[in-house]
């Protein structure tokens, strides 16, 4: 429903542009009805699916990418766009600057980089915690001994990026849609999208206690209370939780 209202809109404008030209007499959109898209209820792992899922992608391309979705939360665009450049080892800090998207040049599929984020939020600094830390170094050093390797036949045109195959080529972002389900059924795990690595975090974080504006800059949200919106129904757990709390403080006052 969400891409029906975009095409909508879309097709409205270009009426409205077009009887400003004079070119039309009236747009046709304005009798076409708005679609009104149903709200999407997210699926998202528990802490022991997510460590299942963790032990499945290793030794696979997508080992990585899912590591940095559930630890962070990243957008898939994200994950792929991501720069050694912009993991600074020293301060502990990784800052997310880039993404990838595919787009078709020439009937050609290519991956292109870019600096334009989803929103101006969408470019934030993360912490890097020990453990990834650990996950990218190794990383590094493998690629390393990859280029070693395979010398000229080796990419180079993606030596700064973080997710590459063993030939230094960028993992596509549609290979991480279309592999992710597939290691999922083999490993005989729930069907989730990897997007939904990202409601994992989020989830998980508000359970445990993360207060919302801290989520929501984590995530790159343009507010906290589009994150809020999001994830009601973990939010309003916790508001029970309060209650309750609140509620046995209380009643040995009274």
């Amino acid at each position: 429903e969400k891409t029906v209202l975009e095409y909508h809109n879309l097709l409205h404008d270009a009426c409205g542009w077009a009887v400003r030209q004079e070119i039309l007499l009236s747009n046709p959109f304005d009798k076409v009805d708005r679609p009104k898209p149903k709200k999407y209820s997210a699926c998202y792992y528990t802490p022991e699916q997510v460590q299942l899922l963790m032990e499945a992608a290793k030794g696979e391309r997508l080992f990585l990418p899912v590591i940095l979705a559930a630890y962070y939360g990243l957008r898939r665009s994200e994950v792929v766009g991501l720069r050694w450049s912009n993991i600074d080892f020293e301060n502990k800090r990784i800052y997310i600057r880039n993404k990838a998207s595919e787009v078709k040049e020439n009937g050609k599929l290519q991956t292109v980089i870019t600096d334009e984020m989803k929103t101006e939020s969408s470019k934030r600094a993360l912490p890097l915690l020990p453990e990834v830390e650990n996950i990218l170094r190794e990383h590094r050093e493998l690629q390393d001994t990859y280029r070693r390797l395979y010398r000229r036949d080796y990419a180079k045109e993606y030596l700064d990026m973080v997710c590459v195959d063993p030939l230094g080529n960028l993992i596509r972002p549609n290979y991480i849609s279309e592999r992710f389900p597939k290691m999922l059924k083999k490993n005989g795990l729930p069907r989730i999208r990897f997007h939904d690595l990202r409601h994992t975090f989020a989830t998980m974080a508000l359970q445990n206690g993360v207060d919302v504006k801290t989520v929501s800059s984590m995530l790159g949200h343009y507010s906290a209370g589009f994150t809020l919106d999001t994830y009601a129904h973990v939010t309003t757990d916790a508001q029970l939780k309060a209650a309750q709390t609140m509620g046995n403080i209380l009643s040995r006052a009274v």
